[in-house]
């Protein structure tokens, strides 16, 4: 399965921002998101996301 932006958006909805990478990885675990999603989430740069924007932009550079 391939991951996609929909399935990063919909696994941290109800997230509070900003979060950190670490925040953003938790929050996947705590929805039982699968191990693809994490992965990639464990890719994504050590820095503070603001918004959805902010995760889905670190998101297309993973890709």
């Amino acid at each position: 399965m391939a991951v996609s932006a929909i399935d990063i958006s919909r696994t941290l909805s109800g997230i509070d921002f900003p979060a950190n990478k670490q925040d953003l990885v938790n929050h996947a675990r705590d929805k039982n998101a699968n191990e693809e999603i994490i992965n990639v989430l464990q890719q994504m740069p050590e820095r503070e996301y603001n918004n959805m924007a902010d995760v889905e932009h670190a998101f297309g550079e993973v890709k």
